[in-house]
């Protein structure tokens, strides 16, 4: 199954970037994260409201591309398989920011887990654009 959110911030993408590409620092800006940091190229997310924490390599990374992947290891959803990218592009009123995940549930709950890692990104991208209010 494959989800993907976007949103338009009325900012140099360098800039939006330089937020949304700090790995370690998700949490920052994902209102369901209570926290996050990284080790290497693996991330430790901490969900909100005891939600559980999760683990995510990092897989790829291209700063002058504005872009990266990682794949969740473990943690508190029932997946098989994940894998997300990021990414900052050029867009006429700033930036576009496109956070897409392809994945597969452990369980039949596919259709739930792909609602709410939508809500999850879809919160994210507009705590990131409401810092660059247009």
């Amino acid at each position: 199954m494959n989800v993907t959110e976007r949103v338009v911030v009325s900012a140099d993408p360098d800039a939006v970037w330089k937020v949304a590409g700090d790995a370690a620092n998700v949490a920052d800006w994902v209102p369901a994260l209570e926290s996050s940091s990284l080790d290497g190229d693996l991330r430790r997310a901490v969900l909100a409201g005891g939600g559980g924490e999760a683990f995510e390599r990092i897989t790829e990374r291209d700063d002058s591309a504005r872009t990266y992947v990682y794949e969740y290891e473990s943690g508190p959803l029932a997946l098989e398989f994940y894998r997300s990218r990021l990414s900052v592009e050029p867009h006429q009123q700033g930036s576009e920011v496109v956070w897409g995940a392809e994945f597969r549930a452990a369980s039949d709950e596919e259709a739930g887990l792909a609602e709410a890692i939508s809500g999850i990104y879809r919160s994210g991208l507009e705590e990131l654009a409401s810092r660059w209010p247009a």
